[in-house]
């Protein structure tokens, strides 16, 4: 498979689906399942104490440590919010490894999915480089999986309906919709969810915060292209169909530019009406104009490098506003 990939073949999207699934599957049947013992672009792995090295940071690395980050210091903000100050450290603790669980599932398993492209691609990535196998990763995503259920489900039913439904759809993201003009879509179900579901869970539902969801529609657009900017090139050398690699990378980063300033625009025009305290949504707003602008300042000078700082502006921006509605409803 890979040897006809390197030929100049690139995989279909259909054959790397099915490839995906054929590896979990086999992954479960098969208790040996051994990391390759060669690396897919053909080198040799380096000995001792170095492999030992790059292993541990391929596992570091292998369910998106960056993205991960980000999704826990916005669950640790949201959790200072929604118990109007420093929650109990046990409480945090369980919150943030709920939130963990499930983040590490969905980056492993999208590991899994990736492997095949990624051997083309980019090679030098965990599982087509050999530090972690495919049966690594995915016990890692159940281990997490489990401890996600458990936390989340410490703190009530509909604590643990929402986390799974968040992860859930991160899991269909990349497990179906990824490599779909849909691929979107997942997005737009679950970030929302993160400030309902720290709310819910540390102080009960609150419905006026699923006003998040037309709020942050277009801005979780922005944050799927921001992801998915980097890989836009590959992705369209393999025949990879999703929103940014239709677009091309020009057209996919001034969308996303003008998605993620859309939630703060809507903010203000809603916050006069509908929240108590709208100084927070206009301070909000402002930062997020200041990190867009940043970031279109870093791609004018730099293209590679407005690419990749993309998905964090564009993720803080998204926390940001977020919790700016939520200090503005008091």
């Amino acid at each position: 498979m890979y040897e006809t990939a390197r030929r100049g073949s690139a995989p279909s999207v259909d054959s790397t689906h099915r490839a995906a699934h054929a590896l979990i599957m086999r992954a479960f049947r098969d208790h040996t399942l051994p990391a390759p013992t060669a690396r897919a672009d053909g080198h040799a792995h380096p000995a001792g104490w170095r492999r030992a090295v790059r292993t541990v940071h391929a596992y570091l690395v292998l369910p998106h440590a960056v993205p991960v980050l980000v999704v826990l210091l916005a669950t640790a903000g949201f959790a200072l919010l929604a118990a109007e100050g420093m929650p109990p450290v046990g409480t945090l603790i369980r919150l943030l490894l709920a939130m963990l669980g499930g983040q590490l599932a969905i980056g492993a398993v999208n590991e899994v999915v990736d492997a095949e492209l990624d051997a083309v691609a980019k090679p030098r990535k965990p599982i087509p480089a050999g530090y972690v196998s495919v049966r690594s990763a995915l016990t890692i995503a159940a281990v997490s999986l489990a401890a996600m259920v458990g936390f989340a489900a410490s703190f009530g039913g509909a604590s643990l309906a929402l986390c799974a439904l968040g992860t859930g759809a991160g899991l269909a993201y990349d497990l179906w919709f990824k490599r779909t003009l849909l691929s979107w879509l997942p997005y737009l179900v679950a970030l929302p969810l993160l400030p309902i579901w720290v709310r819910t869970a540390l102080a009960g539902f609150d419905p006026r915060l699923l006003l998040l969801y037309p709020l942050g529609a277009l801005a979780v657009v922005g944050v799927h292209l921001s992801q998915a900017l980097p890989d836009t090139k590959g992705d369209r050398a393999a025949g990879v169909l999703n929103l940014a690699s239709t677009l091309g990378e020009r057209r996919a980063i001034v969308l996303c530019w003008t998605a993620t300033l859309s939630a703060p625009a809507l903010a203000l025009l809603l916050a006069p009406a509908l929240s108590a305290h709208p100084r927070w949504v206009w301070l909000a707003a402002t930062v997020v104009a200041l990190l867009v602008a940043l970031d279109a300042a870093l791609y004018a000078s730099r293209r590679r490098l407005g690419v990749m700082a993309c998905f964090p502006c564009v993720a803080i921006s998204t926390a940001v506003i977020g919790l700016g509605w939520v200090l503005g409803l008091g």
